[in-house]
């Protein structure tokens, strides 16, 4: 067998049962949209961010069934990478794993910026980049552990993060004031769908699932019910949290907040509850940039192994796992959490993710009527959605995520023309 085409064979082993894909998804769908994002929201959409929720929960749903029923087809690492170029051509599949790559190698940077602050806010000595770049750091030492090692994480704080998130509610509520709620969407109907985009960023790890599918066991039945339950779960929370800080601090107050939850707390006057918003901050944002970064290195596996990257990613280490992947989409993380802006990060890792998704939802669409699970309606649904929280962004977030799927069309090109020079060196016999 020729060297060059290796890793097209190379598989990944499956570990994961039900449990730990429940753990997985909710990890990567709780942090730092519930503990940071959700100020710049409410800054635009006013208390009305609540519906935002409610659509991105609708919309990342519709996502999250397309994908795990394309899934069930296509068992292999990739995601929507994976999805599109079987259903669509090439072409569209390495656009959707370029956009998944920037947003998911983006968004743990965010994630680790946002743990940052919350570390800063503990420990004022250290500053918010140090610890975002230590916490990046860590992330990647763990993801090249293996995924046993980092999914055991992912089960203990997965479990703490929710009794966190629960315990901001029941400290918080008594303090509550509807008064705080007027006036309700201040912006109207394009705050509340501008909103929504940027909070997409809050849901953005709700198909991780699917991604890891060849690491799962039992995939068609595991995939579809883990997703359902990981998003309803996480949802449940969200609104639950968000009407809890916006009732105690009313929607101004929240929207000049670096640390939203902890200052609800403060408000509320409980000590112990800023402690556990703290704690409960750097445990669940640490937890979900693990999980993203987890994904997104299988995304870079697979695209390795389709040599749409350089095929190096695709070689495995010890006990199958893709260690040059994760300490690629790791390097860049670092960077990521080294200098970009926090607002800018997240809206732009929301935008790939969207793009990201309405492939997968045009892939859906594509399949035949005895390979779905779904009605195609719920593909169509998603797929607008998509689209249209895409581009109700600011247009600079627009812009810059435009630019990057052009450079990364660009780059596919220029691979394409090198490698078609390289083959007509070697001849025919060679």
């Amino acid at each position: 067998m020729n060297k060059r085409d290796e890793p097209r064979d190379a598989r990944l082993r499956p570990q994961l049962g039900m449990f730990d894909s429940i753990a997985t998804g909710l990890a990567a769908i709780l942090g730092a949209g519930i503990f940071a994002v959700i100020a710049p929201a409410a800054s635009i959409a006013g208390p009305a961010l609540l519906v935002s929720f409610a659509i991105g929960a609708f919309v990342a749903l519709c996502n999250a069934l397309s994908s795990a029923q394309l899934a069930a087809v296509f068992p292999r690492s990739g995601g929507t990478y994976e999805f599109g170029r079987r259903m669509l051509g090439p072409w569209w599949g390495f656009s959707a794993g370029w956009m998944f790559l920037v947003a998911n190698t983006v968004g743990p940077g965010a994630i680790a910026i946002a743990f940052g602050g919350y570390f800063h806010a503990v420990v004022g000595a250290v500053p918010v980049r140090t610890a975002a770049v230590a916490a990046a750091l860590a992330m990647t030492i763990l993801n090249a552990a293996g995924i046993r090692r980092s999914v055991r994480v992912t089960d203990v704080i997965v479990v703490i993060s929710i009794l966190c998130l629960l315990a901001v509610v029941v400290i918080g509520i008594p303090h509550a004031s509807t008064s705080n709620l007027t006036p309700f969407a201040p912006s109207g109907v394009v705050g509340i769908l501008q909103a929504t985009g940027l909070l997409f960023f809050a849901y953005t790890g709700y198909s991780r699932i699917a991604t890891l599918v060849e690491e799962v066991r039992n995939p068609k039945q595991t995939i579809p019910r883990a997703t359902v339950i990981a998003l309803g779960t996480a949802t449940a929370l969200y609104l639950l949290v968000a009407v809890t800080s916006l009732t105690v601090l009313g929607a101004a107050r929240l929207s000049q907040s670096s640390s939203p939850l902890e200052d609800t707390m403060i408000a509320a006057g409980s000590g112990v509850g800023v402690v556990i918003v703290a704690g409960g901050a750097l445990l669940t944002t640490f937890n979900e940039g693990l999980s993203d970064l987890l994904g997104v290195s299988r995304v870079a596996f697979a695209m390795g192994r389709e040599s749409d990257l350089p095929t190096g990613l695709a070689r495995l280490g010890a006990g199958q796992n893709p260690w040059r992947s994760v300490l690629f989409v790791g390097a860049v993380s670092i960077l990521v959490a080294s200098f970009a802006p926090f607002y800018v990060a997240v809206a732009v890792s929301s935008f790939g993710t969207l793009l990201y998704y309405s492939v997968a939802n045009l892939s859906a669409l594509r399949l035949q009527r005895q390979q779905r699970m779904f009605p195609r309606a719920l593909a169509a649904t998603g797929l607008i959605g998509c689209l249209g929280l895409a581009f109700a962004l600011a247009p600079q977030e627009i812009g810059i995520g435009l630019v990057i799927l052009l450079v990364g069309l660009a780059f596919r090109s220029l691979r394409l023309v090198t490698s078609r020079r390289s083959d007509k060196k070697e001849g025919p016999g060679s």
